[in-house]
């Protein structure tokens, strides 16, 4: 038989409700942190398991957060989920991960994750009216949302945390200008080659103060294998830029891989530049130079904001832009 918050009661000799707010409020003070050790050691020592329908009943909460997120085939949204996952766990709770790949596939809709949740962390979501499209047939569209990420300039009137690589990108291709590099590329994933994105129009930005004409190449899909072939392509049908800048980092490394395959030389022949901060570009041969987020930073804020909303729903919309790095390393010398 299921232990229940009153067995638990009477083997402690306190009250079920006591019992009650120590296993489904993690974050109350209103129970003495001793008598809280004492409830969790005991629902543990007995085989506690929570009955999650009934707590939900009971409490209107679920003590669930849902992440949804493009994917997890690359490096930054991967750290991006296990910081997230830190976060909210962190806080005693649950989190339920989704994989929306609406980069590439926002139009085909997506099967969400069901059970009710007390909020939702969104990263790098589509634009407004293709998000409310996913959510119109749903129960999720009132739920509490955050947004976090960086990349896309997406209209939104509630709580976000941001990395304003609009910003990070200006920095890096006004590098590229200040070392002499005429013929500047930008490596970027369909879409984002588009007015409105952040990174787009920093690029654009600066290439017209320089005088300098703007080449896009455009990738189908975000796997290293699509821009290796595409860099090489490009390059063989239109000769070697003398600058590149990739929209991440796993483009950083597959163009590396293409320019080295084409026996040009990083930075002599071409200067590269990743965006988002992957360690492992620290470790090439010369070093990928990057800009670099905060992810922890950034993932912690996000889940403060939304804790902040759950709590008081009623309260003024809050955002925090959050601080890039550039990471100037051989590759751009």
């Amino acid at each position: 038989m299921a232990v229940t918050i009153h067995d638990i009661a009477r083997e402690l000799n306190l009250s079920s409700m006591t019992v009650s707010r120590v296993l489904s409020q993690p974050d109350s003070n209103l129970v003495k942190p001793v008598t809280r050790l004492r409830v969790e050691e005991a629902a543990q020592r007995m085989g506690y398991r929570p009955n999650r329908n009934a707590r939900a009943l009971a409490s209107g909460r679920t003590n669930i957060i849902a992440l949804w997120i493009s994917h997890l085939s690359t490096s930054v949204y991967s750290q991006i989920a296990q910081a997230c996952r830190v976060a909210v766990q962190g806080a005693g709770l649950e989190i339920s991960i989704s994989e929306m790949d609406w980069h590439f596939r926002a139009h085909e809709g997506h099967r969400l994750f069901q059970w009710p949740v007390d909020g939702i962390l969104a990263v790098d979501p589509p634009p407004q009216d293709v998000l409310e499209k996913m959510l119109s047939s749903t129960n999720w569209k009132d739920v509490p949302r955050v947004h976090l990420g960086s990349g896309q300039s997406v209209p939104w009137e509630g709580d976000y945390a941001h990395v304003d690589l609009g910003a990070a990108t200006r920095t890096a291709i006004e590098h590229l200008v200040s070392i002499g590099r005429k013929r500047i590329a930008y490596v970027v994933p369909w879409g984002g080659n588009q007015p409105g994105m952040w990174h787009y129009d920093a690029y654009i930005e600066v290439l017209k103060k320089a005088g300098l004409r703007p080449e896009c190449i455009v990738m189908d899909d975000w796997e290293c294998p699509t821009v290796r072939r595409t860099v090489i392509e490009h390059i063989k049908a239109h000769g070697h830029p003398d600058g590149i800048f990739c929209h991440h980092d796993e483009f950083a490394i597959a163009t590396f891989r293409a320019l080295r395959d084409l026996d040009l030389q990083v930075p002599k022949d071409v200067a590269l530049i990743g965006c988002e901060g992957n360690i492992f570009l620290e470790y090439f041969d010369p070093p990928i130079s990057t800009v670099a987020m905060p992810v922890d930073d950034m993932c912690r804020t996000a889940w403060e904001l939304l804790r902040q909303r759950i709590n008081e729903p009623d309260s003024p919309p809050r955002n925090a832009i959050l601080p890039f790095e550039f990471l100037a390393r051989a590759s751009s010398q």
